[in-house]
Order: C-alpha cells, then structure tokens, then sequence
C-alpha cells in the first residue's frame, strides 16, 4: 500500500550542536503534503480504516491532527469532518477546509470537541 506521507530530509543543524553536545539534526516534516508531522501516523491509520469499509471520518483537534485527517481523507475520496474547540486558528480552520473537510467549531476546549465529535460518531452508526 502507497503511504500518504513522503520520505522528508534529514538535515544537520551544525550552528545549534556548537550549543548543545553532539549533533543536532532536523527531520524537515513540514514538508509533508498536508504540511503536518502527524500526517505519517494518522494517514496510516486512515488507510487501515478505509481499507476495513470506513465511509466517514470524523476527527477533534486543534488543528494539526484535524490537517491531516482531512487530507487524508481527500486523498482516499472520504468525507471528513473536523471537530475543533473555539481556541482553534482561524488559519488552522481554513486549512482544514482547504482540504475539502467540513469544520464544526464546538466547545471551549479540546476535551468539549472530543466529547462533541464521538456524539457526532454514535449518531452516525
């Protein structure tokens, strides 16, 4: 099965190990596609999912977990809906939707949106 993620540089980071001993690297994941480090784990969870007959998936987050919930699920032709708090981004909230998810901001803090979103979960079976 073809990951969602791709393979990011590794890069040296010679200026911070002259502060720190030993080396220092970076592992550029802002690159991946949906511009979020969470997209490797959530994305293969993703995939196991539709793989096993999901036609929906439904998400809280503050933003980098719901990014790559949406993108993943554009890239597997899911719906997606993202559960957020109102402390979220409007800029995380755009970009949630740019991947083409439905957004539903409910609730003061993530634990609100999480009990929000696993309602919106039981309500669907």
């Amino acid at each position: 099965m073809k990951t969602l993620h791709i393979e990011t540089p590794l890069i040296e980071m010679i200026p911070l190990a002259h502060c720190l001993p030993g080396k220092v690297w970076l592992k550029m994941e802002a690159l991946q596609p949906s511009g979020s480090f969470k997209l490797r784990g959530i994305g293969h969870a993703c995939q196991r999912h539709a793989g096993q007959g999901a036609t929906e998936f439904v998400c809280s987050s503050g933003g980098n977990a719901g990014v790559a919930v949406a993108y993943s699920g554009r890239m597997l032709g899911i719906p997606v809906t993202v559960v957020v708090p109102e402390s979220t981004t409007k800029k995380a909230i755009e970009v949630i939707r740019q991947q083409q998810a439905i957004v539903i901001v409910k609730g003061k803090t993530w634990q609100e949106a999480h009990q929000y979103a696993q309602e919106c979960m039981k309500s669907e079976s």
